[in-house]
């Protein structure tokens, strides 16, 4: 049976509009261009800000008819039968986005649907859909603090071996360890279970060591839970999809035209080594599917400051499941914007701009396996 399965973040699905980042310049990233446009407003006439929410909110509704109408034919186009999405409002948010966009770009029916609240600060969540004859049970992994790692010896040998995971650990504690979540979603194929966790790990948004031993904790905590679902982590047919906001290499982008792009892996720094998303890895615990593609084709999101392209999204699978893989993985790119360098081979969708409207800030990723019927030797 094909399983077609996509991880898409589609970045800030909101319902509402966050006002609270003009009053704090470190969430000030997550306005609306057309806010950061108008700000300051009133030159801090507080009697005019409700005019001025008005005003921010009819530019950003408009802003945004576009943004979604490219996000719903990104979908289209991986044509999957099983999507975990990122960056989702609500439960209320992702239906109205289905109804008004997906289904009216000519989407296939998804009636199979589950969002549960994780911690993000801002209230953005991971979800899961699925096609008509991929119904699956989900459960959340959200509540997850350093404890639950120190009630089994696996989970304090596997925090041993990654040094800025255990220091973070340590001080912790009663902390919960996942920024968003985990979700965990079981698919029955034909009789043969297939588990999918979607994730998104905390974001380089903050200081960079910090940040890297959060991803770690969160990678580690992961193949954990994997490690205690099932008895042959490797034999099992599971997959660890999502926006987990870390690389192992970057495509450096010269700002000098026609120069040629370059891959360096990433270099330790302060109290950082490796990668987060290693624990995932190490050991071949998981395949990183996409790494089947060219190097200089593995990314999924465009960094200006860098100017960098990094894979930050992806489908890590179990080596069984690797070996059904039955069609190539792919980075749908027709909704990146303009301004991405070198990417002038790819055929946009109309009226995608030189920075927005787009799909999203981050390429969805697809790959199709072929499952056998019935349980898995």
């Amino acid at each position: 049976m094909r399983l077609r399965l996509c991880t898409f973040n589609i970045e800030n699905l909101f319902l509402r509009h966050d006002f609270d980042a003009f009053s704090d310049r470190g969430d000030e990233r997550y306005l609306d261009p057309v806010a950061l446009f108008y700000a300051p407003y009133g030159n801090g006439d507080l009697s005019k800000f409700e005019q001025f929410k008005r005003t921010v909110e009819t530019a950003a509704i408009a802003q945004a008819d576009d943004f979604r109408q490219h996000t719903a034919l990104a979908m289209i186009a991986a044509d999957a039968d099983v999507y975990c999405l990122q960056e989702v409002d609500n439960f209320t948010a992702l239906q109205r986005f289905l109804r008004a966009y997906y289904t009216k770009a000519g989407g296939d029916s998804l009636p199979h649907r589950v969002l549960q609240e994780g911690n993000d600060f801002r209230g953005i969540d991971v979800a899961a859909l699925g096609a008509r004859n991929y119904p699956f049970y989900a459960r959340s992994h959200a509540t997850l603090t350093p404890a639950w790692l120190d009630d089994e010896p696996t989970g304090e040998a596997l925090l041993a071996q990654y040094d800025a995971a255990r220091v973070l650990a340590g001080k912790m504690r009663g902390k919960r360890i996942f920024r968003r979540d985990c979700l965990e979603i079981v698919l029955d194929m034909r009789g043969t279970p297939v588990t999918v966790f979607n994730c998104h790990f905390k974001s380089m948004g903050s200081g960079e060591d910090k940040g890297h031993a959060m991803r770690q904790l969160e990678a580690l905590t992961v193949r954990e839970i994997i490690n205690r679902k099932f008895p042959d982590p490797a034999q099992a047919l599971w997959a660890v999809v999502g926006d987990l906001n870390d690389a192992q290499e970057h495509i450096f982008v010269s700002r000098t035209e026609g120069r040629p792009e370059t891959i360096r892996d990433y270099a330790p720094s302060g109290n950082r080594t490796g990668s987060g998303v290693d624990p995932l890895l190490d050991g071949g615990f998981g395949i990183n599917l996409a790494q089947s593609l060219d190097p200089i084709d593995r990314w999924s999101q465009f960094y200006a400051n860098g100017p960098t392209k990094s894979q930050l999204d992806y489908i890590i699978a179990s080596p069984a499941l690797a070996e059904m893989v039955s069609e190539a993985p792919r980075f749908i790119r027709e909704g990146q914007p303009y301004r991405v360098p070198n990417t002038d081979d790819i055929n946009r969708y109309p009226r995608v701009g030189w920075d927005r409207p787009k799909a999203s800030d981050h390429c969805p990723l697809v790959v199709a396996f072929d499952i056998p019927r019935g349980p898995v030797a």
